[in-house]
């Protein structure tokens, strides 16, 4: 096999520069599989063969994923061999993890060494830990009693570029690692390269994030689709995209609060190159005409104020998509106005007076955590326009039902805020896949979760760039014992205590800071409109208007 190493007595690691060409090419390698007798070409190449004959038949990959990580676990005697996708934001996922007897669990696919993971990633080039070279250099690989750790970056074919990492450890001492397993686990890193572009092949070509942002009405960074639908939760959306991303057709997407409707409505908006991208927020108003002007704008004079014209966001999105954001909020009487739109493509500003209507072409993304068969039962949807807008249908996960992507979700939000290479310790991997505990938030919650714990862990340590449980707050997510611990009974009803007026002013200035945290977020992710952000907190407008003065906080 074409290629150099350079070894590192430092740090007891090999790095192999591989020419993967060359590796497709010549193939042929001796290796030591017993710890005594050295195995023999024919041997070697049986499981060769066998690895080609999975790559061949890719019509279930993800059996075939599993069977070739199988008989390259087997083969070399390793412990653990794991399969990470990379992402465009230089974080990793496990997509297929097994044993020595199968399939690992979500926790023991955390079991493994990050940081060689990582250095294969930095350096693109196949890495080899020895402990009998050197000392534990992370404290993973010390507690988890890893030997000897191989990982390599995967690439598609023909010079593409890396598209995961193959990791393999050792545990046992009476295990010998030699050169003729590199030299085939290597090999095998060249196969996983084609069943994996094969894998991501036909979702890529419009998924990845080219040129600039697209423009939206809320400034919030969206990662690229391939991102948000890359772990495997998420496959039933991925197929239902499959099609959908490069086609006109409407897309209707369910899901519970938080779950990321309105990222993955922008992300798809991206992906179809359909730009500008516009989003509406529903429900502002029952009043038809604000609605109406809203959406499709309206002329100088039309009402009573309407002191010039005005644009609405249909416009704005000519040619491109608008996203319809909490579709039920829309009143029936306002629901026939977007059905004659969807029908036709033709609108009518408010005052409008030409024969001939208005026309854009929209593509339009709705999203909605309602129950749309009960909002149609209940006469709050028009069934018409429900037809109209659920050409697709996606429907989002909650993250409860979805716990294994949690370190991943935890990474990646991460790296949107903070340049910095932010890593989540062992310790915290754990805790989060902890199956004692049940999440009670969406990706919404989760992500100010891990937004308040950076924050935490830059106050005590300005140069931190580990999180670790401690950094969580444990009344968000519980990381001392059992999660749901009973709670020690209060002081009985006035019985006296020291320092009580001290305590309860101390909870109450804290309870105090907690509202001005959850309403300056709620006005900030809706513009600074009450209204709006009234309907987030599932409290009424007046009721927050009253706080925010009360508060003084800053009017917008």
């Amino acid at each position: 096999m074409d290629g150099s190493h350079d070894e590192d007595l430092s740090t007891g690691r090999t790095t192999y520069v591989v020419n993967h060409r060359a590796a497709t090419d010549n193939l042929t390698m001796v290796m030591n599989v017993d710890p005594v007798r050295p195995l023999d070409h024919e041997t070697m190449w049986t499981y060769m063969r066998r690895l080609l004959e999975r790559v061949s038949a890719v019509s279930d990959d993800e059996r075939v994923l599993d069977e070739c990580l199988d008989i390259v676990v087997g083969l070399l005697g390793a412990d653990r061999g794991l399969l990470l996708m990379t992402q465009s934001d230089s974080t990793s996922h496990v997509i297929r993890a097994r044993g020595s007897r199968g399939a690992l669990a979500p926790h023991e696919q955390e079991e493994i060494s990050r940081t060689i993971v990582r250095e294969a990633m930095d350096t693109d080039a196949c890495v080899v830990w020895d402990l009998g070279k050197r000392q534990p250099t992370s404290a993973s690989i010390a507690t988890l009693g890893i030997l000897t750790a191989m990982a390599a970056p995967v690439h598609a074919p023909a010079g593409g570029g890396r598209i995961g990492v193959l990791y393999i450890d050792f545990r046992n001492l009476q295990k010998i690692v030699g050169s003729a397993h590199i030299d085939f686990f290597m090999a095998a890193v060249v196969l996983f390269g084609a069943v994996l572009d094969q894998r991501q092949r036909n979702r890529q070509t419009r998924e990845q994030l080219e040129g600039a942002q697209a423009r939206c009405v809320e400034g919030r960074t969206t990662p690229p689709l391939h991102d948000l639908l890359a772990f495997d939760s998420m496959s039933a959306v991925r197929r239902e995209l499959e099609t959908a991303t490069t086609s006109d057709c409407p897309i209707l997407i369910l899901g519970e609060s938080g779950t990321g409707k309105t990222l993955l409505a922008q992300a798809i908006a991206a992906a179809s190159g359909r730009r500008p991208i516009v989003r509406a927020v529903l429900g502002g108003s029952d009043d038809l005409n604000t609605i109406s002007s809203e959406l499709f704008g309206h002329e100088r004079g039309a009402f009573s104020g309407s002191i010039s014209r005005r644009t609405g966001l249909v416009e704005y999105a000519d040619g491109g998509t608008l996203i319809l954001d909490e579709l039920l909020n829309l009143p029936m009487h306002a629901q026939r106005l977007l059905l004659d739109f969807t029908q036709f493509g033709s609108y009518r500003p408010l005052g409008y007076s030409k024969a001939e209507p208005k026309v854009a072409s929209v593509r339009i993304i709705a999203a909605t955590n309602g129950d749309l068969k009960a909002a149609i039962k209940d006469g709050r949807l028009r069934e018409d326009l429900y037809f109209r807008l659920a050409a697709v249908t996606l429907t989002l996960p909650a993250l409860r039902t979805r716990r294994e992507d949690l370190p991943a979700l935890a990474e990646s939000t991460l790296r949107r805020m903070d340049r910095s290479p932010w890593s989540l310790s062992l310790a915290l991997r754990k805790r989060l896949l902890a199956p004692g505990y049940d999440w009670p938030g969406n990706v919404r919650q989760f992500e100010r979760v891990i937004q308040r714990a950076r924050e935490r862990a830059i106050a005590r340590d300005p140069k931190c760039t580990v999180l670790e449980p401690e950094h969580l707050d444990p009344r968000e997510f519980p990381v001392g014992g059992p999660p749901n611990e009973p709670t020690p009974p209060a002081a009985p009803a006035g019985l006296p205590t020291e320092g009580g007026w001290k305590a309860l002013q101390t909870e109450r200035r804290g309870l105090e800071q907690r509202e001005r945290q959850l309403i300056s977020e709620a006005l900030s992710r809706n513009d600074g409109v009450v209204a709006h952000a009234a309907r987030d907190l599932g409290i009424p407008r007046t009721t927050l208007a009253g706080r925010i003065e009360a508060l003084g906080l800053p009017k917008r």
